[in-house]
């Protein structure tokens, strides 16, 4: 069939709210990567993980890299580790661990592509600390029909290298990364500081801002808003002192790439409740244990039951990033209008960020709130995430492309000041839209 094949599949996005009839290359020679006719639709496939519709959609053939896993050469010296883009950030870490390194910024789930989370350009624990993923890349090669195959870095084609994070598979097809490494905490003790409200959260977020892990978690029902607790991960200096050098990824139990949902959605008035209620009682308490170095770097391993529990009709999630000056007035205006509209919040994630806003890029420096809801095709449901935005986009707010379904680009063009701009940046290395999807589609990328 011409050099490559195609197969005919359903791909659907980690929230559930969009699913398309694709059609798939699943390559394993890179040869077959410029198979396809030089003026075909495509966009990159790694993990299938992406919350949106990052990796198909929009007519484009998605190019499954799953095949491009391997990690191709370590200096052990240095701690900087070359891989394809395919590899998925669980091998990655399991790998870095054995031999005395680690990856300080990973999403959650550990079947993430390499090239993903460029894409993305993902945060991971505690941003403000550790920066985006952009920060611990050294060089990338990319390759598209649109141009010879292209090395790029900070000082090689740096604009290119710039625009490729958070650039949504929009500039070229990742095929190699190098990637530098930390070395690891040998052993994290977890502290548990309970917040009564979000203003408080952000106090104690910013009070922890070098730990390597720091996040909040905050119920949002009515009487209950921003009630909840700060994780705070500290080096355990008594226990790091008799622990190895370095020790292998506790948890390291693979998700399925796609949740399989349970027949019945749990998240429903009374499931939210119950959870939330049982949630408080286990976490919102002073104290602290220890903490699994695979539990902090891949939280999703402990919460299949959580996202599965949405049901089929999936999840929203929206990502805010509020500056400090606005962000408590934020709060409280956040708080009145779940207390007048009554929303299905099922919880709410608060991360602290000390990055510079560029482009797309979900960086910045203040508080993210991430609020993750039932599906929002319920007309209550979709009415409160669009009031969210309003009411963030009055407050300086940035939204993360990456995460939310329903966001559009009218949003999307008032929320960032260089939207203009930075699609201008991706069109120039994107000729005739040639890599496309359905994020890009909606943003109007």
């Amino acid at each position: 069939m011409r050099g490559y094949a195609l197969a005919d599949s359903e791909l659907v996005s980690f929230d559930r709210q969009f699913r398309a009839r694709c059609r798939v290359q699943r390559p394993d020679r890179y040869r077959l990567l410029d198979a396809l006719p030089a003026d075909e639709p495509r966009i990159a496939r790694g993990g299938g993980v992406s919350y949106v519709g990052a990796s198909f959609g929009n007519a484009a053939i998605s190019q499954e890299l799953g095949a491009f896993d391997r990690l191709l050469a370590f200096d052990a010296e240095r701690g900087l580790l070359t891989v394809e883009a395919g590899a998925r950030v669980g091998d990655l870490q399991r790998f870095a661990l054995a031999h005395g390194w680690y990856l300080p910024v990973t999403p959650g789930h550990p079947k993430a592509s390499v090239g993903g989370c460029i894409a993305a350009d993902v945060h991971g624990k505690n941003p403000a600390r550790d920066g985006t993923f952009r920060g611990w890349v050294e060089a990338i090669e990319l390759q598209s029909p649109a141009r010879p195959h292209a090395i790029a870095s900070e000082r090689q084609n740096a604009e290119l290298f710039a625009a490729t994070f958070a650039g949504f598979g929009l500039t070229g097809t990742l095929t190699r990364v190098t990637l530098r490494l930390a070395r690891p905490p040998s052993a994290l003790v977890l502290r548990r500081v309970p917040v009564r409200d979000l203003a408080e959260a952000a106090k104690v977020l910013r009070d922890a801002a070098n730990a390597p892990v720091l996040y909040g978690w905050h119920d949002g029902r009515p009487g209950h808003f921003g009630r909840g607790v700060i994780r705070i991960g500290l080096v355990d200096d008594a226990a790091a002192s008799a622990a190895p050098a370095s020790k292998p990824l506790t948890a390291a139990r693979d998700l399925p790439a796609a949740l399989q949902p349970l027949p019945v959605a749990l998240w429903n008035r009374a499931g939210i409740a119950a959870a939330n209620t049982w949630l408080g009682a286990r976490w919102c308490r002073p104290g602290q244990s220890p903490m699994a170095l695979g539990e902090a770097l891949f939280p999703l391993n402990g919460a299949r039951t959580y996202f599965a529990g949405y049901g089929r009709a999936g999840l929203a999630e929206a990502q805010w990033l509020l500056p400090h000056v606005r962000f408590d007035a934020f709060a409280e205006a956040l708080r009145e209008l779940v207390e007048r509209d009554r929303p299905r919040i099922a919880l709410i994630a608060s991360k602290l960020f000390a990055g510079v806003a560029d482009g797309l890029r979900f960086d910045g420096n203040g508080i993210s709130l991430a609020i993750q809801v039932p599906a929002p095709a319920q007309s209550g449901q979709r009415a409160f995430l669009e009031a969210l935005a309003e009411l963030a986009l009055a407050h300086g707010g940035r939204p993360n492309l990456i995460k939310e379904s329903t966001l559009d680009g009218s949003v999307a063009r008032r929320a960032f000041a260089g939207f203009a701009e930075a699609r201008a940046r991706l069109a120039a290395h994107n000729p005739g839209g040639l890599h496309t999807s359905e994020l890009a589609r909606r943003i109007g990328l």
